[in-house]
């Protein structure tokens, strides 16, 4: 007896549905009394009522998507038993009931049976197809005046079997103005955003969507009342900015600083609202610093704005690290925002800064010691013996030996060698030298003495000029050219050979080649020689200018400079340089 009142109840209440349906208004969903069958224990009912247009697309859907996969039958049925594939232009597709072109002879009602494991699921569909170009809306929607609302095009179905679909959108029947600044269409999703909702905007809205499906043209729609209402909106004031904003500022310096807020929608915002700004609770009209230069009220589409502007003629330390707010205020209420200024730290300007001169300094540094190395070494080597321990003897006798071409007269070499550099190194600075032609004595066994003074000295200073350059014997190969302190007909010179032997093989004798009176020919010269030269360059020395009354150079001059940092550091006990007149010198490094 229970089932039968219910069918009866439910087959009176889809009669009413289908006489006064015309009225409007959402989707009819009742979910029915569950029924429990002799065959499925588990058995459940859902009644759906639709008003659609006559000629659309349309989808009813037997929808339980949570238990999809555990479905194992899907029945649909017309009317209770007739059967679906005996009616023109409706198409059962799995668990989905198409109706390709919506016609009035397809209202009635529609069963969809879905059955489970564990019991069945029910669904009751009343289609009512009305020759009407609108449909009946199928969703209501409230928005208030002065607000922002959205309406959706809900046929997401039929978008996703054409995502090319076009979407045309009417209000009472009539296209939409899409002129009308108040009204936007957006793609995605498929909608119409209202701004500034007004009474103008109630009405019903329809998307007619144009699709294609297996080379055929549908068309699909949705409907959905609008109404405005006309009581008044209060929302409370939003500050945008700031909320918390923190700035670095120069102490004694001036600042502007913005302040923009959303301050409400509808008539009377504007009246009953405000902006002002704080200092630490302090009101700004009371601080003689501190001018609200500009507050504006701007009313637009969305809502009411205000932007309010202050002005620091001096940022003073009790500014500094404390709270500066601005404060939104309306009917409803208010919001406030932050501002918190922060003293400027320079400590990272600071710190490139000294890097930068650090760097200046270490450049500098390099560039001065490159330009001006010889005098730091000679100036170390006197202020050495003051801060320093005396060194060990390192068992030398001579500071260095001289090596000089020799010939029947006196030569511009052999004049240098024994006038001009004993006078300055041996009198003036104290240095030992060897000279060969000087300081050897008659008889004794030339390679042997040359052989012992030449390992018991620290330098071998070679004299050369252009005389030097000139061949003694041209059928002799230029290895064995080099003079001989005997005789220019003496040769190889054994000297100069233990010397250079000594520094280019043992790396034990330090060679310092000096040029006198111009540039030297090194082609005729033995290659290791014109080796030394290319490696470590050579000294250079001029005579006097006419007029100049000594031969000697003065000690400071640059040439003695360059031949005392290439000697050994100055002995201990050496006497003090005396100034003799200057003379012309320079070096050639290459």
């Amino acid at each position: 007896m229970l089932g039968e009142f219910y069918i009866c109840f439910l087959n009176m209440t889809l009669l009413l549905h289908l006489s006064h349906g015309q009225g409007g208004g959402p989707i009819l969903q009742l979910p029915s009394t569950p029924s429990i069958s002799e065959d499925h224990p588990e058995h459940e009912v859902v009644v759906e009522v639709h008003h659609i247009s006559a000629g659309h697309f349309f989808q009813l859907k037997c929808s339980d998507d949570d238990d999809a996969e555990d479905r194992t039958t899907v029945t649909w049925s017309r009317g209770g038993n007739q059967a679906l594939n005996m009616t023109s232009g409706v198409e059962v597709r799995g668990e989905v009931l198409w109706f390709l072109h919506a016609h009035t002879s397809h209202s009635g009602h529609y069963t969809c049976e879905s059955r489970y494991p564990t019991g069945s699921w029910e669904m009751k569909f009343v289609l009512s197809v009305d020759p009407v170009p609108c449909p009946v809306p199928a969703e209501n929607r409230t928005v208030s005046q002065g607000m922002s609302e959205v309406v959706f095009c809900r046929q997401q179905d039929v978008l996703r079997l054409d995502p090319t679909a076009h979407i045309r959108w009417f209000k009472d029947c009539s296209p939409v103005d899409k002129h009308e600044e108040t009204i936007i269409e957006e793609d995605f999703p498929k909608r119409l955003r209202l701004i500034n909702a007004s009474e103008s905007h109630a009405g019903v809205y329809t998307c007619l969507v144009e699709f294609s499906l297996q080379a055929r043209n549908y068309t699909a729609t949705h409907s959905t009342q609008l109404k405005v209402n006309k009581e008044k909106v209060l929302l409370n004031p939003q500050v945008i900015y700031p909320r918390k904003e923190t700035i670095t500022v120069e102490a004694g310096s001036s600042i502007e600083l913005v302040c923009s807020a959303f301050l409400g929608v509808g008539e009377g915002t504007e009246s009953e609202s405000s902006m002002f700004w704080t200092v630490d609770g302090r009101h700004t009209d009371h601080i003689e610093q501190l001018n609200v230069t500009k507050t504006t009220i701007l009313p637009m589409s969305s809502g009411v704005y205000g932007r309010s502007t202050l002005y620091i003629y001096e940022v003073r330390p009790e500014f500094l690290n404390m709270n500066i707010s601005c404060i939104a205020r309306n009917a409803q209420g208010r919001d406030i925002g932050f501002f918190w200024l922060q003293p400027a730290n320079h400590s990272g300007f600071y710190t490139c800064l000294c890097l930068c001169l650090a760097f200046s300094m270490v450049v500098l540094g390099v560039a001065m010691c490159c330009l001006f190395k010889v005098d730091l070494v000679l100036a170390y080597r006197r202020l050495r013996p003051l801060v320093s321990k005396k060194r060990a003897p390192d068992g030398k006798l001579y500071d260095a030996y001289v090596s000089y071409v020799h010939g029947d007269g006196l030569s511009k070499a052999e004049m240098f060698a024994l006038q001009v550099l004993p006078e300055v190194l041996e009198r003036r600075y104290g240095y030992t030298l060897f000279v060969s032609g000087r300081d050897d004595l008659p008889g004794e066994a030339i390679h042997d003495v040359t052989l012992k003074t030449m390992r018991r000295s620290r330098r071998l200073i070679i004299i050369l000029s252009a005389q030097s350059a000139s061949p003694l014997h041209p059928k002799m190969d230029p290895e064995d050219q080099l003079p001989l302190h005997q005789s220019p007909q003496d040769c190889p010179s054994y000297e100069q050979q233990i010397g250079l032997y000594d520094a280019l093989i043992q790396n034990g004798l330090q060679v310092v080649l000096v040029e006198i009176d111009g540039k030297v020919d090194y082609t005729s010269l033995p290659k290791s020689l014109h080796y030394i030269r290319r490696k470590q360059g050579a000294l250079r020395w001029r005579r006097p200018r006419s007029g100049k009354s000594s031969s000697t150079a003065s000690p400071n001059g640059h040439f003695w400079k360059c031949l005392r940092y290439h000697m050994p550091s100055k002995p201990e006990g050496a006497l003090k340089p005396q100034p003799t007149p200057g003379i012309n010198c320079s070096i050639e490094l290459y």
